[in-house]
């Protein structure tokens, strides 16, 4: 139990720690429209891929669900704000607090964008995703971690952050069937 509990914690911090970047094409123009973008932002899917696979839900202000596939088992996770949750024996578990601030989400990395508003979002060649042109840019924080993310060209949404060797996936941007369970 204990090594699944301590799977899940790594599973949300190679999820959430890492840092995140995000770019703009001249001055803040593309920064603006993605922001603005955000803002109308509820929930989305989330698909982490790196050293294991996640799948999971964002809910705003601050709710994560994930299922991480781990040595052929899925361990679940909830993450509130600091708090986080294990589903062990039928039923959720509180497992202790994260202490990082979800940086490498999208979420996480605008909320950091917010924060440091001298940071550019550097606009970078587009690039072909899944046979779509897409809106690519760039993000360096503080600790001079950067993030790759592309984005749609009309909605401004990001569909895939990259952070050395995490890739982040979004989809289903306020779908209402995005739901993060209730823990307690």
């Amino acid at each position: 139990m204990l090594l699944y509990r301590r799977l899940a914690a790594v599973a949300i911090a190679a999820a959430c720690v890492l840092p995140a970047s995000a770019g703009a094409a001249s001055g803040n123009g593309l920064r603006t429209k993605i922001v603005s973008a955000f803002d109308r932002v509820h929930s989305y899917k989330l698909t982490v891929l790196g050293s294991v696979r996640s799948l999971g839900v964002f809910v705003k202000p601050d709710k994560y669900q994930m299922t991480t596939m781990f040595q052929g088992k899925p361990i679940k996770t909830i993450l509130i704000g600091q708090n986080y949750w294990t589903y062990s024996a039928g039923k959720w578990q509180k497992s202790g607090t994260a202490t990082n601030n979800l940086d490498v989400d999208i979420a996480g990395l605008l909320r950091n964008a917010k924060s440091n508003p001298g940071a550019p979002f550097v606009a970078q060649p587009e690039q072909i995703q899944d046979g779509k042109k897409v809106g690519t840019f760039a993000y360096t924080f503080k600790n001079g971690t950067q993030e790759v993310c592309n984005y749609d060209k009309t909605t401004y949404r990001v569909t895939r952050c990259k952070a050395e060797e995490l890739t982040l996936l979004y989809s289903d941007y306020n779908n209402p069937r995005n739901t993060v369970a209730n823990p307690r």
